[in-house]
């Protein structure tokens, strides 16, 4: 294919107003990341050689006038638009594309947040919660010698921090695949105004995860057996992955849900107490995914 310049030009600008907005305010990718792919997957199935000018020019531009924050935002876009482009090539399923574009940019989120914490660019989660729980101490001191609030109280306050800090790599992979999500609904009808082939979602009890999440998820499972504490960024991207595997095994172990109460006709209400329990049971619900990756349990199941 040739190179399209009027559309490389148009593109170029878009997603140079985009950097710059991000560059000025970052908070501003809130709202542009639901439709931040589409001026990049567009150039990708109009023109491969186009799209490699661009991204190039752009990540030039980055790497010399914006911030290491904006450089991996805008650097983490145009990644996304390649890979979505490449899956639409590829004739991917929704959900395909949805677990593939999870795990990348999940992986490429909380390796970023790693760099910039060894770099002393952004705070550890650490340290972010000690400073909190030294801020609650200080404002409540007067509340316990005037014996309004116990001890007790405060030590309960930083048992539950603590268990929320371990929950912050979680709670970011499942924002991102509600972003990864919330993209896919919004651009792909865009792309096929513009007489782009994009696939449709299926029904989520036909929802099959590839058996490479598997065979991943059981690696990074043994690895992290054996990685020393003293190792942190090998132990911050194996716990990372693992997080991102386990969210995928609690997607397979709702497929297989959903398979289950389509099968068996369960009335809408017990389904939806079923889901309930299943959010609240994750463990168990990433149980039954694995279970039903190794097993194929939906054929096992009938009328």
């Amino acid at each position: 294919m040739k190179i399209d310049f009027l559309k490389t030009g148009i593109i170029t600008l878009i997603l140079l107003l985009m950097t710059l907005l991000i560059h000025a305010a970052p908070g501003v990718i809130i709202l542009l990341a639901p439709f931040s792919l589409i001026p990049g997957v567009y150039l990708y199935m109009k023109s491969k050689p186009s799209f490699y000018v661009m991204a190039g020019i752009v990540t030039l531009i980055l790497m010399i006038f914006t911030s290491i924050v904006a450089f991996q935002i805008v650097l983490a876009i145009l990644v996304m638009s390649y890979v979505l482009g490449y899956l639409l090539t590829q004739r991917a399923s929704r959900e395909a594309m949805l677990f593939i574009m999870t795990t990348l940019l999940s992986m490429y989120t909380l390796i970023s947040v790693i760099f910039l914490q060894l770099a002393d660019l952004a705070p550890t989660t650490k340290t972010w919660f000690s400073d909190l729980k030294n801020t609650y101490f200080t404002l409540v001191k007067s509340e316990i010698e005037a014996g309004n609030v116990t001890k007790e109280n405060v030590a309960l306050f930083n048992t539950a921090l603590d268990a929320m800090q371990i929950q912050v790599p979680g709670l970011i992979v499942f924002n991102l695949f509600l972003l990864i999500l919330l993209t896919l609904v919004i651009t792909l009808p865009i792309l096929r105004s513009f007489k782009i082939a994009t696939p449709n979602f299926r029904p989520l009890y036909f929802w099959n995860m590839p058996k490479m999440a598997l065979y991943l998820y059981f690696i990074v499972s043994i690895i992290s057996w054996f990685v020393a504490p003293e190792d942190v960024v090998l132990l911050g991207i194996v716990l990372n992955l693992k997080y991102v595997l386990e969210w995928i095994m609690f997607i397979q172990g709702l497929s297989l849900l959903s398979f289950f109460l389509k099968v068996k006709r369960i009335p809408t209400v017990f389904g939806v107490l079923l889901f309930i329990m299943a959010f609240l049971m994750a463990p168990v619900t990433q149980l039954f995914g694995v279970l039903d990756l190794i097993f194929r349990m939906k054929t096992k199941i009938k009328p």
